[in-house]
């Protein structure tokens, strides 16, 4: 089973800023309080910009509540400020949450999620992908699965 599931999946964002695009994706999260992502996540964001480079930004936090890892995608078109590492425009942002006791799973997560999207034949991929379910299987084909 895929982390990212099509209902998290926002194939044309027309989000302005990082603030906004996070938004949306707190919002796709529909089993989350929406305000509580945006606190985890932005406080995150102000240790450091999660952008990586690439036109990939992979903004992430522990939530105490939740109880196994989930992941939001959005792709925007136009590309937003994220004030990524590379000062380049954003179109591929996945929002990572995990629960706030699983450091090893975090981490992992991060790590396997920037791995693949660091390859400009993955993010090719996402760009082109033709709708959600199609984004969806190309995240669990390239391994980003429960355990």
């Amino acid at each position: 089973m895929t982390l990212l599931t099509a209902e998290h999946i926002l194939l044309d964002s027309k989000a302005n800023s990082k603030r906004a695009v996070i938004t949306e994706l707190a919002e796709a999260l529909t089993s989350i309080d929406p305000d509580r992502v945006m606190e985890v996540v932005m406080a995150r964001e102000h240790l450091g910009s999660t952008g990586i480079g690439h036109g990939v930004a992979i903004p992430h936090g522990r939530m105490p509540d939740l109880s196994a890892p989930m992941l939001a995608l959005s792709r925007n078109i136009r590309g937003v400020d994220f004030d990524a590492i590379d000062g380049q425009p954003v179109h591929i942002v996945v929002l990572l949450l995990v629960p706030d006791s699983d450091d090893r799973r975090h981490l992992e997560l991060l790590a396997q999620l920037a791995r693949n999207l660091q390859q400009h034949s993955f993010r090719e991929q996402v760009m082109q992908a033709r709708d959600a379910e199609a984004l969806s299987q190309l995240f669990c084909n390239d391994g980003v699965t429960n355990p």
